[in-house]
């Protein structure tokens, strides 16, 4: 895995990227102190993960995640000292694919990344009930989108919601990727939303996987 860090607390990220670098699946950490350093380094390299700390000292740390996501396949996860029910929402809504608080165990990350890389998202246990609260607020504000959703989008959020990625599901189904891409982009308007945790929970309202 590649995976990018970004903190501005220099010695907590290099305690980080320090251990993270031990692990055997790991094959590259790279440091950003800023959001500005983050987003030079992701136009240059590809990651597979980009781990987030939301207080940042030149950036909204919510903006950040959505300025990566627009790139494309990179997943987001954020590791945080806060863990209220608003910044938890926001930053899921901005398009995290995990949300793990400071006070986890090394392990714990590192199984955290592994996950939102196999394409599922992680929480933490200490911050799981405040993210429940966010998704359900906004579940009540949207409305029933379920639907609105053409035949297509049910089958494309159907597979990204199983975790495949734009070329799988454009394989599957026997259209292009820019085709996926459309459809995605159509459904993340539909619930204003980048975040895959939602667009998993929609899936799971329409009927079209198992929660």
């Amino acid at each position: 895995m590649k995976l990018l860090l970004v903190d501005d607390q220099n010695v907590v990220r290099e305690t980080l990227a320090k251990a993270l670098r031990d692990e055997p699946d790991v094959t590259l950490v790279v440091e950003a102190e800023s959001a500005k350093d983050a987003l030079g380094l992701k136009q240059r390299h590809t990651f597979d993960v980009v781990v987030i700390e939301l207080s940042l000292a030149d950036r909204c740390g919510t903006e950040l995640i959505r300025q990566i996501k627009a790139f494309g396949e990179t997943r987001v996860l954020v590791l945080s000292t806060f863990r209220d029910e608003f910044r938890v929402g926001e930053a899921m809504r901005a398009g995290a694919d995990g949300y793990m608080s400071k006070r986890c165990r090394m392990k714990e990350l590192v199984e955290a990344i592994r996950t939102v890389v196999r394409g599922r998202t992680a929480v933490s246990p200490d911050v799981s009930a405040a993210m429940v609260r966010a998704l359900q607020r906004k579940d009540a504000a949207r409305g029933d989108v379920v639907a609105s959703l053409s035949e297509r989008e049910r089958q494309v959020l159907r597979l990204l919601a199983m975790g495949s990625s734009a070329k799988e599901v454009a394989a599957h189904l026997a259209i292009s990727v820019k085709t996926v891409e459309t459809h995605r982009a159509r459904l993340c308007a539909k619930v204003a939303t980048h975040s895959v945790a939602d667009l998993t929970r929609l899936a799971v309202r329409a009927g079209l996987v198992e929660a």
